[in-house]
């Protein structure tokens, strides 16, 4: 099976690497290209050893049995639109664009069967308990947070000429699309919905890096806040039912009930979900799984929160 990686940053170097495992696990036998501008010598031997061939640039690459986008999110569009008929099935990292597209614009993507957009939440075992407990109990009021400084994201990087920090990039509203995914995959989209946001901290950048989200259900209430400028990690959501607060935490990966003292220890590596979700991809394009986030969904979820 042939399969061209577009980007080969840290996150293009750890599905390359989950590829050739999940592979391996299945008795596929796989080669990978990547397009990658850069030379290679940054790769260290091991991950270099499973590149086949380097493109600098999309347009000489042949059709492959998968391609995953993972270059910068300003880039997702362009490289989709330039390579779409140039694979069988697609993996996008997240956002798959930074604006919402219109019908017309969306048309070329609307194979289900074809474009899978990354959700690795979803793949957590926290987001697993969630997707089990939400259904089943009672909850009046959902409160989630991602919180995080970003100028220790990515240690020896200037944030300042990240992504994430441009004008145009859509911040945290965009960069943490995946709160807004996994809220809405587990409730819904809101009947109503408010949404406030801004560049509050002193942090030197151009991009929003505060959200606060409410949204009203005919039962519940949702929030949500969102920053780059948290000096503590924190990534949980905390669930006010009938009879507790439950509290789970994606970093910790644990639960803790407040209320009875009951705590559910899920924890695993973040190699684990990752690797889960390329086990996923798999099944997705070789055996016919479902797809569980697909391009016009992902869009769906860029257009409400935009509106």
């Amino acid at each position: 099976m042939d399969i061209c990686i577009i980007g080969l940053g840290s996150i293009g170097q750890r599905h390359l690497r989950n590829i050739h495992a999940v592979a391996a696990k299945r008795g596929v036998d796989v080669a990978t290209d990547v397009v990658e501008p850069r030379e290679l010598d940054y790769l260290d031997a091991a991950t270099r050893g499973l590149v086949r061939n380097r493109f600098a640039a999309p347009d000489g690459i042949g059709h492959y049995d998968m391609i995953f986008v993972t270059n910068p999110s300003q880039l997702h569009a362009q490289t989709l639109a330039a390579v779409r008929d140039k694979a069988d099935f697609f993996f996008v990292e997240k956002p798959v664009f930074t604006q919402a597209l219109d019908a017309d614009a969306l048309a070329p993507y609307a194979d289900e069967r074809k474009f899978y957009v990354a959700c690795p939440i979803r793949h957590t075992r926290v987001y697993g308990f969630l997707s089990e407990f939400v259904p089943r109990n009672k909850v009046y009021c959902a409160r989630a947070i991602c919180s995080s400084y970003l100028p220790e994201w990515r240690p020896g990087t200037d944030y300042r000429r990240t992504y994430a920090a441009q004008e145009g990039s859509g911040g945290v509203k965009l960069d943490l699309i995946h709160e807004f995914d996994y809220l809405f995959t587990l409730f819904g989209l809101p009947e109503t919905a408010h949404l406030l946001e801004g560049k509050f901290s002193a942090l030197e950048l151009k991009s929003v890096d505060g959200v606060s989200f409410v949204g009203r259900y005919f039962d519940k209430t949702l929030e949500l806040h969102l920053d780059y400028y948290g000096r503590v990690p924190r990534r949980e959501i905390e669930l006010y039912t009938e009879d507790d607060v439950v509290v789970c935490d994606f970093i910790k990966a644990e639960i803790r009930f407040l209320k009875s003292g009951e705590r559910i220890d899920l924890a695993e590596e973040r190699n684990e979900y990752c690797l889960r979700e390329i086990a996923y991809f798999f099944d997705f394009a070789l055996d016919g799984a479902a797809n569980i986030n697909s391009i016009p969904y992902a869009n769906s979820i860029i257009g409400f929160v935009q509106d």
